[in-house]
């Protein structure tokens, strides 16, 4: 027999309040006798005593009867078939690590996970699941309880988020496949919506969090030699909180200072002047149920200068670049980009020039040809006028542009997706496009050469569109989950992840997609050494007070299909009423004449 609403069995301690009624003394009524001689020898003690000897009537054991039917029916008992074929499903995200007392949350869905398995038969065979990076089965095919048992106890939560508005569909779509005659989902997102074959048991409970949510090693601009650290802390608590925030280079607190978060809200803190290290961390000083997000790793910018391909028919004007600190140019010919096999840069210039597919790189398009795969390009216009531009925006700062005349120009219109940046009477003439974290910037002008104070409002552009790909995302810092992008070694090496486990690299590998917990990935090819930066960067696993539900879809059962539960509390309801009738019969209410 399970019970589907087992928290009402706990009024079972009530029962004994039954017992008050039969305990207290009637209050005494006035009656008229004949003689008092049979009450001359009644203690005068005992008729001072609020309570009277306990004597229990018939009538009382039906009403406790009653009683007991009534809180069983409450909690909603079944009788079920033991399976022989289940699958139980580990909720393994990063807010499983949030911790209830001494335990985590996974601990607690380990341990009932193996109760379950306890209470199967030992013909039954067991599949068993982990949620992220995707539902997935661990471990063979069919196991016994006893080895599920035994394989429930290597398993671990990771570092990463989970989509649960999906778990319906999955576990739906899982149970028909499979045939499996129960699924057991052990989660802490509230369910809703069970049904007879896929049962959730839901963990946990809601806790006040803080949490870095943001953390990047940046310099002012290319040309800078000072490094500079943004912090963000979120508060997912009711109340305001004080918290330190540290930043640690080196296995050293460099700098420290406190800030106040108010409730649901963030506060952001920057750091300079610290040294040059390979790796930070960012930590807040506080005891929260979870501990992963109160600390976060960030690498510097690869290098001080900005390595830039410049891919044109016309090299001596985008030479006039190498003047400009801080930036380095190669120059190749158009027709070598598709055998070039240079990656140090970060950022291309296609000059009068455009690649087939969209390059995984920054990438500034300088008067594109009409087969390009971003804009439509436009009619020739002599020295247009401008008539609008994007503000605030990092690409129109400092710039005087009733000055800004282009002597030629053509007007642009984004093909699919691209924000206009500077507008023309005739149309756009600068389009700005984000995409898988590169930047993308389409000019229908020529900002070449660069003349410094000869031209100083296209000159302040060009600086302007140097910095913003330089701000830009590289990939230095990724999203737990989120494969790595490697640069393609000459000869193999080797990767080892934040928990020192060690894997292979091939020697064309170009990318590694375990990144499973948060972290410092580094990469060993010989002398060489390379670090990465891993980050949790989903702020719903830090929301432990408002966990996003999971909702199953009920669906009826197919027909010829095996029931596995026969439901008993309306029959128990049913006899409640019956002895309730009963009750009354025998005990009417008294009524005053």
């Amino acid at each position: 027999m399970e019970f589907l609403n087992p928290a009402a069995l706990y009024a079972f301690f009530l029962l004994p309040l039954l017992l008050i009624p039969y305990l207290i003394k009637r209050r005494p009524r006035r009656l008229v006798f004949s003689s008092l001689l049979l009450l001359r020898d009644l203690s005068t003690a005992a008729l001072g005593r609020p309570w009277g000897k306990l004597y229990l009537p018939p009538i009382f054991f039906l009403q406790l009867l009653l009683l007991v039917l009534l809180i069983l029916a409450l909690a909603e008992p079944v009788l079920s078939v033991r399976p022989l074929k289940v699958a139980v499903i580990l909720d393994n995200s990063a807010s499983m690590q949030a911790l209830e007392g001494e335990k985590s949350r996974f601990e607690l869905a380990r341990e009932q996970a193996r109760d379950l398995l306890g209470g199967f038969s030992p013909k039954a065979q067991v599949d068993l699941y982990l949620t992220v990076p995707r539902v997935e089965r661990v471990g063979r095919e069919a196991l016994a309880p006893g080895e599920a048992s035994a394989l429930i106890g290597t398993l671990r939560p990771y570092d990463l988020g989970e989509p649960p508005d999906s778990y319906g569909e999955e576990l739906t779509g899982l149970a028909k496949e499979m045939s499996y005659e129960r699924i057991f989902l052990l989660t802490d997102h509230p369910v809703r919506g069970q049904d007879g074959v896929i049962r959730a048991l839901s963990m946990g409970r809601s806790k006040e969090n803080l949490a870095i949510t943001s953390f990047q090693i940046t310099r002012p601009s290319f040309a800078s030699t000072q490094l500079e650290a943004r912090v963000e802390v979120t508060s997912f608590s009711s109340k305001e909180e004080r918290v330190k925030l540290l930043l640690k280079g080196g296995g050293k607190i460099l700098s420290a200072r406190t800030e106040t978060v108010a409730p649901r809200k963030s506060v952001a803190s920057s750091f300079e002047g610290f040294p040059l290290y390979p790796a930070y961390e960012a930590e807040i000083e506080v005891k929260d149920a979870l501990a992963l997000d109160n600390h976060r790793v960030a690498i510097p910018p690869a290098s001080r200068g900005l390595e830039i391909l410049g891919i044109s028919p016309r090299p001596e004007s985008l030479d006039s670049l190498r003047s400009i600190p801080g930036l380095n140019l190669k120059m190749i010919p158009p027709g070598a980009y598709e055998k070039s096999r240079s990656r140090g840069h970060s950022v291309e210039i296609f000059h009068f020039s455009a690649p087939a597919i969209l390059p995984q790189k920054h990438a500034l398009f300088v008067l594109p040809p009409k087969d390009n795969p971003l804009v439509a390009v436009g009619g020739a216009l002599s020295r247009p006028l401008i008539s609008g531009w994007r503000e605030p925006h990092p690409l129109t700062r400092y710039i005087n542009f009733a000055l800004f005349r282009p002597s030629y120009a053509r007007s642009l219109k984004a093909l699919s997706f691209g924000d206009t940046v500077i507008q023309s009477p005739e149309g756009a003439i600068a389009i700005g496009l984000e995409q898988q974290g590169f930047r993308y910037l389409v000019l229908g002008f020529d900002p070449f050469p660069y003349l410094g104070r000869e031209n100083l409002p296209i000159s302040i552009f060009t600086l302007n569109l140097l910095d913003w790909f330089y701000e830009g995302p590289d990939g230095s810092s990724t999203g737990t989950g989120e494969p790595l992008r490697l640069r393609a070694p000459t000869k193999g090496g080797i990767l080892v992840t934040p928990k020192r486990e060690k894997f292979p690299l091939d020697q064309e590998q170009e990318s590694f997609s375990l990144t499973f917990f948060q972290g410092i990935y580094e990469v060993n090819r010989g002398e060489e050494k390379e670090v990465l930066a891993v980050n949790l960067q989903d702020a719903r696993e830090s929301d432990l007070t408002n966990p996003a539900p999971i909702q199953l879809r009920e669906e009826p059962a197919a027909s010829g299909s095996r029931s596995f539960f026969f439901t008993l509390w309306p029959y128990l309801l049913l006899l409640s009423i019956l002895l309730l009738f009963v009750e009354w019969y025998f005990n009417p209410p008294a009524t005053q004449s």
